[in-house]
């Protein structure tokens, strides 16, 4: 049977192309390095692909985000760490003077160093990081500490923390009953006399007469009592499954506000060498066992500030481990085998060249070969 020249010119361009596609997709994954350029070509390797690039982009985020986490808490760390060198040297001047042996011109002396001290320790807690307010929580665009601007401030005029007097609380009930909401807000951090640990406001009816506010628990005594509500800091994700605030809480920084308030205790009972009978020895004594407490708070803080930054170490560390894990994952789907890719070309080249010098040979022949 006799195959006509057509059908052979066909079928050897339709192999040329055949193999020319073949070293072109083999010369491409050469010069890329990437042995799939469309997802058609390994459609279930493809898909791998992107869902392990999708995650190694979360990690990047999540890694920048424990970035910042980490730079607050070490931030905050040296603060606290300050304020706690700064309690350590007034207990110091506190059992010093805490003596009917002390004269009273020591004393003032001793008042002089606590006053450079309480400006220090404002400036601590005033302490920014990137322009933000590290002792404020979730309102770090406020200052959150101030004296009243002399030269020996009688008292902090604004702190992280806001006293509402007069608060009433009913056992059983979320609902709170305060004479004003200024400085309250949803979110903020309620410590007072019946009020669970940790309690935070939800709501605040303006429109209420008095005025009320409700609370994520429900109280546990009854009474009128002294609220105190500070900010909480907000939460970052670092992994897909935690969240992490970096600032302290809002009962943590009413605790250094109320560290400040005892130095300013502690100096003025040094500055009272005169009206007192004792000569201030008893609030002296009363501001040392008020310091005392002040300090382990701190001690306290900076112990889960500590905590915070080794966890998260933990969370980079593992981020990294696995963004490299995926990285060999995707390595395997997506690298092409240099080796073997160059056999592969190789192998098209001269099956090409194969080709080509067999047509020509095929194509050169017709009926007038075989004519006699």
């Amino acid at each position: 049977m006799r195959i006509p020249n057509l059908t052979m010119s066909d079928a050897l361009v339709l192999r040329l192309n055949t193999l020319n596609v073949k070293q072109t997709q083999f010369n491409d994954q050469l010069a890329s390095g990437q042995r799939i350029s469309l997802a058609s070509e390994d459609p279930e390797a493809a898909s791998r692909i992107m869902s392990m690039r999708s995650e190694q982009s979360n990690l990047q985020v999540y890694t920048k985000n424990a970035d910042r986490v980490l730079g607050v808490a070490q931030a905050s760390f040296a603060a606290l760490d300050q304020l706690q060198s700064i309690s350590s040297r007034a207990g110091e001047l506190a059992a010093l003077s805490n003596s009917g042996t002390v004269s009273a011109a020591e004393r003032k002396a001793y008042a002089v160093e606590l006053n450079q001290l309480i400006k220090s320790s404002i400036d601590a807690g005033n302490s920014t990081f990137q322009g933000e307010y590290l002792f404020n929580g979730a309102n770090s665009s406020v200052q959150p500490f101030a004296d009243d601007g002399a030269a020996t401030p009688a008292a902090l005029v604004t702190s992280p923390s806001v006293t509402v007097a007069g608060t009433t609380v009913t056992s059983g009930s979320a609902t709170i009953t305060v004479p004003s909401l200024t400085g309250l807000a949803v979110g903020q951090t309620v410590t007072g006399t019946g009020i669970p640990a940790n309690s935070t406001i939800l709501s605040t009816d303006s429109t209420a007469v008095p005025p009320t506010i409700t609370l994520s628990s429900n109280a546990t005594a009854s009474g009128t009592v002294a609220l105190a509500a500070a900010y909480d800091g907000a939460s970052i994700a670092v992994s897909n499954s935690l969240s992490i605030s970096p600032f302290t809480s809002g009962t943590s920084n009413a605790k250094i506000a109320d560290f400040v308030t005892r130095l300013i205790a502690l100096r003025d009972g040094l500055n009272n060498t005169a009206g007192a009978v004792d000569g201030g020895t008893a609030a002296i004594a009363a501001a040392r066992t008020n310091l005392l407490t002040s300090e382990n708070d701190i001690i306290g803080i900076l112990a889960d500030n500590a905590a915070m930054q080794t966890r998260i170490e933990a969370v980079k560390t593992q981020a990294s481990s696995r963004f490299d894990n995926l990285g060999s994952l995707i390595s395997k789907d997506a690298d092409v085998d240099l080796a073997q890719t160059t056999v592969n070309l190789t192998r098209a080249r001269t099956a090409y060249q194969a080709a080509m010098q067999a047509g020509a040979q095929m194509l050169k022949l017709s009926l007038l070969d075989y004519i006699p």
